[in-house]
């Protein structure tokens, strides 16, 4: 193969026969000093190269100095030759990095009281959400499985939604007991949450734990901790424990998980570890299936061998999108690859389209009232007002009128004269374009309903029936979507209210997002990319609140929820404060850092309060023999456990707000709980 010849090539090709006749003629000594002078002539002129390349270089960089101008000095640029030009800009960044690092930096002033009330230090920059608004436009506008990782994406996403579906081919769903409806006990509530995937960090975990107690110690039957732990041999701490609710209240409660086959606790291996802990704490696991397949059960494989009812139904119920409409707005575009709906859905939100299966909730139809909260959730007090106005049972006006009801642009009326069939909160964090009349999701982490197997079926159709336009992404029925999780669950329930449902069906319920679900959110848009609490100095930050709300009107002040106080909310919702078990910094340098550290505080709080009751002898722990949850008491009683659970206790990160759980800010610093003696964790 042909080589490319160097200069340096041309000197030993020429050189050579010269240096070889001179070695082995001696008697001719001419060539010799010739060739010799010609060695001098060359060393010098390389020389004279190298100097003029070195005051050429020092000759830009003093332009460059002088100019701020980072174009390339044309004399350099003319000497220089391939991969010359690029090592002269590196070294000259180099250099203009040196320089930066020598300059002093300004030192960090605080300009008010505010501001140095903050312990933590404040970041140039926030980290990004673990969950991230809706994609940039290009990825809205088109999912055409074309390019080999796309092909991938789908094949993964048919070869889940088939094991899932199989999954259900001899498995039945657990049917439900009816609740103890005995002459004088007050109904019973459910509240459900959903595990679709068990894996990571374990923390999560903890949050259903902390969540359960939530709930416990604001339901009816909870004896205050403070009155269980009197008589109690075992010496507690109560001021660690949380400083609101805690003193029970009026309804009962029933904890369920509906679980994805792929957390199930029929799998032997880790990924049923998740269900099998919520099930030795209190929690009943349901396996449900999904109410329409993903996509389409293969036909030869569905008709073989015997199967379920369930399975049978699935078959039945094709695919999402089986029955799309031919024509109109929602119908497939010419060109539209036919699973961009699927597989849209399969990556939208947090978890895809196994966030239907919060749809479930509408089914546990032998409860009156049903709320779906996600793990990272906090009852803060009781509910108790909101379900007695929901089932139409308050007393007086008076009622209703202390009730944190939503007024905001699209918030319908009420008729508080029958029951509400439906109580949720709006994410107005994921409007792209804010205006009164911009479509707004409902959030996927709170919602309280009326189950109904009727309302269950309609989902079904909606599923079926695929009405969702793309190109460009309007949403369900072409006017709910362009906002974080449309899809599915954040997008389907708002279309059922507001366009499925015969009009006049249902009573809807807005509630104040401050109060119920606090998440301590800007009602303004930011000049970041994504929503961003108020910056103390928007220099030190990077970045500014803009003078525009993100309800579409012009003053915003009544839901300012990052300045809303932990004891005026009922619910919350780690989401802008970030998750507990990642002991998050609660959000410095905003405004918003004192009411994510009190809420924070308030779920390490629970945490203690819960091992606490966990830590009392079994004959000391008592709760109203009336409830259910006496019989699913966990407890530690092995004295390695408990040695165990008071080495976490030992975090060195501020003990008033982390209550010993965590020894720096993230994940790696926090200090998982120990699991209940007998479970493995």
């Amino acid at each position: 193969m042909r080589q490319r010849r160097t200069v340096d090539d041309e000197f030993s090709s020429s050189s050579t026969p010269q240096r070889n006749g001179a070695a082995a003629s001696t008697s001719t000594s001419s060539p010799r000093r010739q060739f010799q002078n010609f060695d001098l002539w060359a060393a010098s002129l390389c020389l004279l190269v190298c100097l003029v390349l070195q005051l050429e270089l020092l000759g830009y960089k003093l332009f460059i100095s002088d100019n701020g101008d980072d174009s390339p000095a044309h004399g350099v640029e003319s000497v220089l030759s391939g991969g010359g030009k690029e090592k002269l800009m590196m070294a000259v960044s180099s250099d203009k990095q040196q320089q930066q690092k020598d300059q002093p930096k300004p030192p960090f002033q605080v300009h008010d009281k505010e501001k140095e009330a903050h312990k933590i230090p404040i970041p140039n920059k926030q980290p990004t959400p673990v969950k991230q608004p809706t994609p940039d436009q290009e990825s809205l506008l088109s999912y055409e499985p074309t390019k080999r990782i796309k092909k991938s994406r789908l094949k993964r996403a048919i070869g889940e939604s088939y094991k899932n579906s199989f999954f259900w081919k001899v498995f039945e769903p657990e049917k439900i007991a009816p609740p103890n409806s005995s002459d004088g006990l007050p109904p019973e509530i459910a509240y459900v949450t959903t595990l679709t995937k068990c894996g990571g960090h374990r923390g999560s975990i903890d949050g259903a734990a902390v969540l359960l107690h939530s709930i416990r110690r604001n339901s009816y039957g909870w004896i205050p901790m403070q009155s269980q732990s009197s008589s109690s041999s075992v010496d507690f701490d109560s001021s660690l424990w949380p400083k609101y609710g805690g003193k029970g209240g009026k309804y009962r409660y029933k904890a369920y998980v509906i679980v994805d086959p792929q957390a199930s606790p029929t799998i032997k291996d880790k990924h049923g570890d998740c269900a099998r802990f919520m099930q030795s704490i209190g929690w009943t696991v349901l396996h449900r299936p999904p109410l329409v397949p993903l996509f389409e059960i293969p036909t030869a494989e569905a008709s073989s061998g015997q199967s379920s009812a369930s399975f049978d139904e699935l078959v039945k119920a094709g695919y999402i999108g089986v029955q799309r409409p031919k024509t109109g707005d929602t119908a497939r575009r010419p060109g539209e690859h036919p699973n961009k709906l699927r597989m849209l859905m399969y990556n939208d939100g947090c978890c895809g389209d196994t966030e239907l299966l919060k749809l479930h909730t509408y089914g546990l139809v032998g409860h009156e009232l049903a709320v779906h909260l996600d793990f990272d959730s906090l009852i803060l007090r009781p509910m108790d007002d909101l379900f007695d106005v929901m089932l139409g049972k308050q007393k007086d006006d008076k009622v209703v009128e202390s009730l944190s009801i939503a007024k905001l642009p699209q918030s319908k009326p009420v008729d508080f004269s029958r029951p509400i069939d439906a109580a949720f909160t709006r994410d107005y964090n994921s409007v792209k374009s804010p205006s009164p009349k911009s479509p707004v999701g409902y959030q996927g982490g709170f919602l309280i309903v009326r189950p109904s197997l009727t309302v269950l079926e309609r989902y079904r159709k909606i599923l079926q029936r695929g009405e969702f336009s793309l190109n460009p992404r309007k949403g369900w029925g072409n006017k709910h979507g362009g906002f974080y999780g449309d899809a599915t669950f954040q997008g389907i329930v708002p279309y059922y209210y507001g366009d499925v449902a015969p009009p006049g069906e249902h009573n809807e319920l807005e509630l104040d997002r401050c109060i119920y679900n606090q998440m301590a959110d800007n009602p303004r848009k930011s000049t970041h990319k994504f929503p961003r609490a108020t910056p103390l100095d928007p220099q030190v930050m990077g970045y500014s609140d803009k003078n525009k709300c993100r309800d579409g009107r012009k003053d915003c002040r009544d839901t300012d929820c990052q300045r809303t106080h932990p004891k005026d909310s009922i619910t919350t919702h780690f989401t802008f404060c970030n998750k507990p078990w990642d002991c998050s910094s609660g959000l410095p340098g905003t405004v918003a850092l004192d009411t994510c550290l009190g809420l924070l505080s308030e779920w390490y709080g629970v945490r203690r309060e819960l091992e606490d009751w966990w830590l009392l002898p079994r004959n000391e722990a008592g709760e109203a023999t009336n409830d259910v949850s006496f019989s699913q008491r966990s407890f530690y009683w092995n004295q390695r456990t408990i040695d165990r659970v008071q080495q976490k206790r030992q975090g060195s990160l501020q003990p008033d707000v982390y209550k010993g759980y965590c020894d720096g800010i993230g994940e790696s610093g926090y200090r998982n709980m120990m699991g209940p003696d007998g479970l493995k964790k």
